[in-house]
């Protein structure tokens, strides 16, 4: 399977791989998950655990995480998920470093990964949940044509979800 790059003004985003990985969890933190459905891993090697699934899940087109570089110096920005991508809703899901919050990056890389996913996916939607107090994040989805469509308590937080029109 070929593996896609994408390549925006600022950015770089191509799959994930095993050398990533240091770098990735180096980013994450209590602050930074605070939005996410999950908790800050453990370890390293807690991390690391779920990691092989990744590059299984690309191989059989199911799930695509999309690794964010600056594209002057090659710096770790974030990452873009595309999750359930055989399905007619395939999922977005996205973190960027907390230092470069507020720059536009979420949307750039976003914005790269949906406009792929238009393409090489059989998509009718994407979905779109999201913290209902993450902003930014929701600002993204707005941006794409999202659309609120429902809102649900989680765990950490209460959610919406958008669908964005393929």
């Amino acid at each position: 399977m070929t593996r896609p790059e994408l390549t925006t003004q600022r950015l770089k985003l191509r799959i994930y791989t095993p050398q990533d990985a240091a770098e990735m969890y180096s980013h994450i933190t209590p602050t930074l998950t605070r939005f996410m459905a999950w908790e800050p891993p453990a370890s390293y090697e807690e991390f690391l655990e779920n990691k092989p699934l990744w590059e299984e899940r690309f191989l059989k087109g199911t799930d695509y995480h999309f690794v964010a570089r600056d594209i002057q110096n090659g710096r770790y920005i974030g990452i873009v998920g595309v999750h359930r991508a055989t399905t007619t809703t395939p999922e977005f899901g996205v973190w960027m470093c907390e230092d470069v919050h507020g720059q536009g990056f979420g949307k750039e890389a976003v914005t790269a990964v949906f406009d792929w996913a238009k393409e090489a996916l059989q998509a009718d939607y994407f979905v779109y949940p999201v913290a209902e107090e993450n902003r930014a994040s929701r600002k993204i989805a707005e941006t794409l044509g999202g659309k609120l469509v429902s809102s649900e308590q989680k765990p950490k937080y209460m959610a919406v979800t958008y669908h964005i029109p393929a």
